[in-house]
């Protein structure tokens, strides 16, 4: 059995699935870091030694199978082509996973002990196109990789995880173009002080939205979520923080602080601060106006580059900081005392149900506790009627944001400016 190349690889899956035959099984197969690590501490001679270790094990059991077929589709993956129903190829995936668990393999006197990610398809013909296929098994990998390494992760066509994927997909192009076009607005939404005595200046969370070309705006698409799984997260950032840049400019106000979200990419991308520093001097903006809002899942995610980063926007730039959507993450009374913020988010889904539920006004009453030991304000986030507002007031909340304290209304049309 050859070892197929990508092109050929591809060109025989689409052959089956458009063949209608119902017996086939694709197997995709990611080798977890341990060819970057042979890479860094033994040169790329290693690396590759390593993989093509790993190649022969998984060849050499699958060699015996019938019509099998094995193709390499990237440095590190292997797919996998059975004539064999889905459980059947289940087995064998799961059984390549413990085989690379049961061994290490020795490289020049250093042990390494590689894993297999697995993602499983059957070769349907309604995914109608072989790159269906592989972004099927390439969400499955996504889906396995987030669990941990020896998993081994089963999709099929009418996955409702792939239609919101191809939904996703679909959007990328009006992605960039509107990032390129100006076709993305900013909208501003309220916070406003619970008690009287919170009133200092005003507050607000800018918002993106999408201008459609015939001038309406599209505020139910997924464009964030496309953003953040298509990478394109720092992109969009850079897009908020420059368009805002201009609005401010413009508008010289001396009594209110923004908001701006900003993804994890951003966090881990440190340049990011100088380009920040740059366009604060060159529009004028006083950063003492801004606030930055991470949400607590990235803080965690990248808890040491999360602190860091958030201590220099903080110390060396000047700007306020939010810790958002708090009470979906860990909310590990711990970590919040080292996130250096000036207010905490109460995610809107524990806001939506606290009136009624025992266990989500306990999660507010804690993050407000935390909040006052550590010197932070509150904010609610989702709130929609006076009774949540008064309740919310009782608990010692500090701020509300939602539809009845203020709906988002537009802010700033970088197109039209």
């Amino acid at each position: 059995m050859d070892l197929l190349t990508r092109p050929s690889f591809i060109q025989t899956i689409g052959q089956i699935s458009s063949s209608n035959d119902s017996h086939y099984t694709l197997i995709y197969t990611e080798i977890n870091h341990a060819p970057k690590i042979a890479s860094l501490l033994q040169g790329i001679d290693a690396e590759e030694r390593l993989i093509s270790a790993i190649q022969l094990i998984i060849y050499n059991r699958i060699t015996n199978l019938p019509n099998a077929c094995m193709g390499k589709l990237g440095w590190n993956r292997f797919a996998v082509i059975l004539k064999l129903p889905v459980k059947e190829s289940m087995e064998i995936a799961e059984d390549l996973a413990q085989l690379l668990d049961s061994q290490s393999i020795n490289i020049d006197g250093i042990s390494y002990y590689p894993k297999l990610i697995i993602g499983v398809t059957p070769l349907s013909p309604e995914y109608k196109t072989p790159e269906r296929i592989l972004a099927a098994v390439d969400e499955a990998l996504f889906q396995a990789r987030r669990t941990g390494n020896s998993l081994v992760k089963l999709i099929e066509h009418d996955d409702p995880v792939l239609h919101d994927y191809y939904d996703s997909l679909g959007l990328l192009p009006t992605i960039t173009e509107g990032l390129k076009n100006k076709s993305f607005v900013l909208f501003a939404q309220p916070i406003v002080p619970i008690s009287e005595r919170q009133i200092t200046i005003r507050k607000y969370e800018v918002l993106l939205r999408y201008k459609n070309e015939q001038g309406d705006i599209d505020s139910k698409s997924r464009f964030l979520q496309t953003a953040e799984l298509f990478h394109l997260s720092r992109e969009v950032d850079y897009y908020v923080v420059h368009e805002f840049c201009r609005y401010f400019a413009q508008q010289k106000h001396s009594n209110v602080m923004y908001s701006l979200n900003i993804s994890g990419s951003t966090i881990r991308y440190s340049p990011f601060l100088d380009v920040l520093a740059k366009e604060f001097k060159h529009f004028g903006i006083n950063p003492e106006q801004v606030c930055f809002e991470i949400t607590e899942t990235v803080a965690d995610r990248d808890f040491e580059q999360a602190i860091h980063f958030m201590n220099l926007l903080k110390n060396r730039l000047g700007c306020q900081l939010s810790l958002d959507d708090i009470g979906i993450g860990s909310s590990n009374l711990a970590n919040l005392s080292k996130f250096n913020v000036d207010f905490m988010k109460i995610d809107g889904s524990f806001i939506n149900n606290f009136l009624v539920d025992p266990y989500s006004e306990l999660v507010v009453k804690f993050i407000t506790a935390a909040a006052k030991l550590y010197g932070r304000k509150t904010i609610a986030e989702y709130v929609e009627n006076a009774e949540q507002l008064k309740r919310l007031g009782d608990l010692g909340v500090d701020f509300a944001q939602g539809y009845y304290t203020g709906k988002p209304e537009i802010l700033f049309d970088p197109a039209t400016d």
